[in-house]
């Protein structure tokens, strides 16, 4: 597993960062506790400025599927760019030897479009575990994935990228969730935002 996430952190480090759209995989807000439902996000994604963010599941945990849209400025021309992706993923491994960190997989495939076209396919590992402090229950986790992007690009049609990935869910006494994730590295960006309150997830 370590050096799995070492691999990727060499990655990161020898890529350069895509541009002239806004890149859907990043950061991937997924987990071992990614809640179900409808979360809303403030965005500062990877070729792009200050955007949002939406995505969507049918259940809480990380089996089954996700879904994604995003919208921001681009940073090359300052017109707006989109981004839409679709996530799947599964658990690698479950209280891993007796501590309370599970292991998870994702993949998934998507586009952000703008000046340019970029199609992403990331496939990742995510270790994370849940925890109460108080009245507050914490999900902390820590990953990172590797991307194959196809561009619309003539000089560049076909780039390698590596990510590593932070994030941290956080359940208030109220029952609100506060959500955060960032990616460092090729796809260096922020997410910051609340789970939509519902009757499930």
């Amino acid at each position: 597993m370590l050096r799995l996430l070492t691999v990727v952190a060499l990655l990161a480090t020898l890529t350069t960062p895509a541009s002239s759209q806004i890149l859907w995989d990043s950061p991937p807000l997924i987990s071992p506790a990614v809640p179900g439902g409808l979360s809303l996000f403030m965005l500062n994604p990877a070729g792009g400025d200050l955007g949002g963010l939406a995505t969507l599941r049918h259940s809480a945990g990380p089996v089954g599927l996700g879904y994604r849209a995003a919208v921001a400025q681009e940073d090359t021309s300052g017109d707006l760019a989109y981004s839409v992706g679709l996530d799947v993923s599964g658990y690698l491994a479950r209280a891993v030897e007796g501590s309370e960190i599970d292991v998870i997989w994702w993949g998934g495939a998507g586009v952000g479009v703008g000046s340019e076209t970029m199609v992403t396919t990331p496939l990742g590992i995510v270790l994370g575990w849940s925890g109460s402090g108080g009245d507050v229950m914490l999900s902390p986790y820590v990953g990172g994935h590797v991307i194959l992007d196809v561009s619309s690009q003539d000089d560049e049609s076909v780039g390698f990228a590596g990510v590593l990935d932070l994030g941290l869910d956080i359940v208030l006494p109220s029952g609100w969730m506060v959500r955060a994730g960032a990616s460092l590295g090729d796809r260096e960006s922020l997410a910051l935002g609340i789970k939509v309150p519902s009757g499930g997830g």
